[in-house]
């Protein structure tokens, strides 16, 4: 499963994936690792915690017939560099633009899966002529922000616990091991794919990269949504698609409808959080129809 590749310095091993090809590109003063395969109009995955490219392994040699798939790891998570930057939404979702600038795209599809959501949304609202169509997977929209139910803190708790605990929520209470398991609905990951995460969401530059996002998250973006989110208007053709059984996405409301042009929330039956890993042929089947 793991394959010695060209990591630009980097001590972890690559996992191997069919097709699939590796660059490093230096973008906004960090290193950002793409996994690439296939030909033809361009299709960007982004992908969530505790994960990295990798985990669009089942669906890449399906897409990579009709598309350039393109994986970017986010900066400080999989094979990318860290950053002292920002880990606001808005931040990684310039990394995006940033990185298709630099690829020569100019307009893309885009999936994104839980962080990959967030910041595909955000991209999606401030740079819509540079998406031609959005796939949200496994999490809340931006008009959530608005729904007083939203505040229930057993559901994100990683998000809460890795903010006030820094490192040490990572190091020794094995959170990304946890949620592994704990999100998963339909079968479950191997040692050996547990193996594969771990080495990535163990780096320093990871944890120092979950530990800030998940604090930009409580202190900034969640009162930002309160405060903002009818302001937000999304113009890109979206589909968010929820796993039935995502313990930390209980409900999905429907308050969408006033901000978004052609938007519609769908559910994945039978599948937890990591819909591209537990459903992966269902997913292929909602891409197939959409995009």
């Amino acid at each position: 499963m793991l394959a010695r590749s060209a990591t630009r310095g980097h001590a972890l091993p690559m996992p191997s994936a069919d097709g699939v090809e590796h660059t490093f590109l230096d973008v906004g003063g960090t290193t950002f690792h793409v996994a690439q395969a296939g030909d033809g109009p361009p299709l960007v995955l982004l992908h969530g915690w505790p994960q990295h490219w990798w985990s669009w392994r089942l669906v890449i040699p399906r897409l990579a017939q009709d598309y350039r798939v393109i994986c970017p790891d986010f900066r400080g998570q999989g094979w990318s560099a860290g950053s002292d930057g920002s880990y606001r939404f808005d931040a990684l979702a310039l990394d995006l633009v940033a990185l298709l600038d630099e690829l020569g795209h100019q307009r893309v599809r885009l999936v994104g899966h839980d962080w990959g959501l967030v910041v595909g949304y955000r991209a999606c609202i401030e740079w819509p002529e540079r998406f031609e169509r959005f796939v949200a997977l496994a999490g809340i929209h931006p008009w959530q922000g608005g729904e007083p139910r939203l505040i229930n803190f057993r559901r994100p708790w990683h998000v809460w616990t890795i903010a006030a605990l820094g490192p040490v929520a990572l190091t020794r209470l094995n959170l990304g091991e946890r949620a592994l398991r704990a999100w998963r609905h339909f079968g479950e990951f191997t040692e050996e794919e547990t193996a594969v995460y771990a080495g990535a969401f163990r780096r320093r530059s990871s944890i120092a990269a979950a530990v800030r996002f998940d604090r930009e998250v409580m202190l900034y973006e969640i009162p930002r949504a309160f405060r903002d989110h009818r302001s937000w208007h999304l113009s890109v053709p979206t589909l968010h698609l929820q796993g039935e059984r995502d313990p930390l996405t209980p409900f999905t409301p429907d308050n969408y409808r006033a901000f978004a042009d052609e938007m519609a929330v769908e559910a994945i039956p039978n599948c937890g959080h990591f819909i591209p890993e537990e459903a992966p042929d269902q997913l292929l089947a909602r891409l197939d129809g959409f995009l």
